[in-house]
């Protein structure tokens, strides 16, 4: 269990930051039961009143679950959870995974073939300069998958689609660790390649190729993921 003193000055949101790690990190898993208030104020070193302000929060959220005489437990965490700006972090569990990928397969390819005919000098300069940070680094290390999230949300951007762009936006901590599991399981390589193809056929106004290639580069992340989560069918 990672917990640390409290020394920001909004004491409920830091540890509604640090429960909600927690929970993500498999340290409280769902149907687990949450330390006591008066356990969290000493983990903590903060009075009762943040701590009962951040179980509130979490309830509201539909994290935690109180229930009188019971104490407080964690629900499971769905992808429906994914529109609310409030949640960071997702488990990436089999599942989840696979509706991210299939949002990803409805939303991301007609986006690319509309930043493809929509995309000015300034969104294909932020691509490229994103495509070279992503062939520099070559880990699946963090700053790989916040570079390879910033890419996708360029080709957002681009569309000059408001809602597209919007809607990318509220999702893109949550996608922060998903891009850097996925990163993992299908490697290195044929990221930088698809990300690579990406661009070129935006940059080259070719909408369908754009389509294409964005297309192919989730699905065959859906059959990466299919495969590494076979234990979880």
């Amino acid at each position: 269990m990672l917990v640390t003193p409290i020394r920001r000055r909004n004491v409920s949101a830091e540890i509604v930051d640090q429960i909600m790690a927690n929970i993500a990190n498999g340290i409280w898993p769902a149907g687990s039961k949450l330390p006591s208030e008066n356990e969290l104020t000493q983990l903590f070193n903060v009075s009762r009143v943040p701590v009962r302000e951040a179980l509130q929060k979490l309830a509201a959220l539909g994290i935690v679950q109180t229930r009188q005489g019971e104490g407080t437990f964690v629900l499971p965490v769905t992808p429906g959870a994914l529109l609310n700006s409030l949640l960071p972090m997702l488990v990436l569990n089999r599942k989840n995974m696979m509706d991210i990928l299939e949002y990803r397969k409805i939303a991301e390819a007609d986006s690319a073939a509309l930043a493809a005919a929509n995309a000015d000098a300034k969104d294909l300069a932020r691509m490229e300069a994103l495509v070279l940070e992503i062939e520099r680094i070559r880990q699946p290390v963090a700053a790989f998958a916040v570079a390879d999230m910033e890419f996708h949300l360029e080709v957002a951007r681009a569309t000059k689609n408001t809602l597209l762009f919007t809607v990318f936006n509220v999702v893109r901590d949550i996608l922060v660790n998903y891009y850097r599991k996925i990163n993992e399981i299908m490697g290195i390589d044929r990221a930088i390649k698809y990300h690579r193809l990406i661009f070129e056929a935006i940059r080259n106004r070719n909408q369908e190729e754009a389509r294409r290639w964005m297309l192919e580069h989730i699905m065959t992340t859906i059959d990466d993921v299919s495969r590494s989560y076979a234990d979880e069918e």
